[in-house]
């Protein structure tokens, strides 16, 4: 009788140890599930429209082409403004810029960088690249290649003096290619790069009133 009372009490309490293993198997996992959950929402990058009034409704993954077309003409117009001097800006940008440039561009760039300084087109010379008055964004400007590459057809004017001179001048419209970029959000909120050109640089009329003119 006796052992067959000790037995029933060793088998209440290895059921109950094994419920404990479990119970606290599922906390750890709910746990993880729970941590993993909140660092994900901590990195979604949301792309909002710049003109809200209308609301917007969209896959949270999808960039609007507006916030394209705004991330290209900035930051390559950053990328070409030389305050003082081409042949230390130039090259300071390429670094200070680099988290907004594909791996593959900024060697092209410093490619491009080496050619001007080798031919004496960098040293005191001073460089402003902008958006064309009335040239901004259109719905034309940006074409969509997959969810995650665009060519951006910037229409932009660059000026460049030496001493206070102008010596370069020209109205040309370029296009870009921006891709989602997978970085440090702290480093590039944006998400998107610049991964140079999808072909060259070529001078426009801003007289011409549509896109077929030029």
């Amino acid at each position: 009788m006796k052992s067959r009372f000790r037995n029933a009490l060793q088998g209440r309490d290895a059921h109950i140890g094994s419920l404990r293993f479990a119970v606290g198997g599922l906390v750890a996992i709910c746990l993880f599930m729970g941590v993993g959950w909140y660092n994900a929402s901590q990195d979604i990058t949301v792309h909002n429209p710049p003109d809200l009034r209308a609301g917007s409704t969209r896959p949270w993954w999808e960039v609007p082409t507006p916030n394209v077309y705004d991330f290209a003409v900035r930051m390559f117009s950053q990328i070409n403004r030389w305050p003082t001097n081409g042949a230390d800006d130039y090259e300071n940008n390429l670094h200070t810029y680099k988290w907004y440039i594909t791996p593959a561009c900024r060697e092209t760039l410093k490619e491009d960088y080496a050619v001007k300084r080798s031919k004496g087109e960098l040293s005191g010379r001073e460089r402003a690249l902008f958006e064309i008055p009335g040239r901004g964004y259109e719905e034309w400007r940006v074409t969509p290649h997959s969810k995650d590459s665009w060519t951006v057809n910037a229409d932009l004017q660059l000026k460049e003096y030496v001493k206070g001179t102008e010596v370069k001048t020209s109205l040309a419209r370029w296009p870009l290619r921006i891709v989602r970029y997978d970085i440090d959000i702290n480093k590039n909120p944006w998400g998107l790069a610049i991964d140079c050109f999808t072909g060259p640089a070529r001078e426009i009329n801003v007289t011409s009133q549509s896109k077929e003119e030029e």
